[in-house]
């Protein structure tokens, strides 16, 4: 059996509306505004399938490999469903669309913790989003950082991960403030997001998100 009509079926089923392109039960448009489409193209399927949002005109065409996780790391020893994928591309331009950050709980859960352990020192990190939602923590070396010099964010020299998926920055606030100011509108800038998480390290309303522009994100925590 074509593995492709089962994966056909799925997405048919939670998605009635989707567009077959030319009849093409394996190239589909999904309407995301009055202006862009989300174009899915599994063809070749259970090999690597490609997404790209569209303007309406095909005037252009912005390829999401690298932006989505599962496509960045395709294994065909693992093949993902289809409809998984599109679901993981979804939540990524709802999150965009709307400002917000997903946050996965018992993952924060962690990080609270580990901020009571070593307050009041300070903390600093990389964050990674997967499948579109916040859930690990990369503790830099102390090559990275130099309490002594108060520095925020890691020196140029500092041997992180070079993985797409580390989207965000992560900083605990000991002194319990939450405030920005010009050195940490430096940093946002560094990364897509920056989490701060400050005294008394309360999952409630300890916690503020910032994007790229020092705008701040709402956070949604989920199980």
């Amino acid at each position: 059996m074509d593995v492709r009509k089962e994966e056909y079926r799925k997405v048919l089923e939670k998605f009635p509306d989707v567009i077959s392109v030319g009849g093409d039960n394996y190239l589909l448009h999904f309407v995301i505004n009055n202006e862009i489409l989300l174009e899915v193209d599994f063809r070749k399927y259970p090999k690597k399938m490609k997404a790209y949002l569209i303007n309406n005109n095909k005037e252009y065409k912005f390829k999401l490999s690298r932006a989505v996780y599962s496509l960045r790391n395709w294994s065909k020893h693992s093949v993902i469903s289809v409809l998984e994928i599109i679901d993981e591309i979804l939540l990524l331009i709802d999150n965009l669309k709307f400002n917000q950050i997903m946050i996965k709980k018992d993952f924060l859960e962690g990080l609270v913790a580990m901020c009571k352990q070593n307050h009041p020192r300070k903390m600093r990190g990389v964050l990674g989003v997967h499948k579109g939602i916040v859930s690990e923590y990369i503790l830099p070396s102390r090559a990275c950082t130099d309490s002594e010099k108060n520095f925020e964010i890691f020196k140029t020299t500092c041997n992180l991960p070079l993985d797409l998926s580390y989207e965000g920055t992560f900083i605990s606030r000991p002194s319990g403030m939450l405030s920005t100011n010009e050195k940490l509108n430096q940093i946002f800038k560094k990364r897509r997001f920056t989490m701060l998480l400050a005294h008394p390290y309360n999952l409630s309303d300890s916690i503020k998100c910032f994007d790229t522009s020092g705008q701040i994100l709402e956070h949604i925590i989920i199980d």
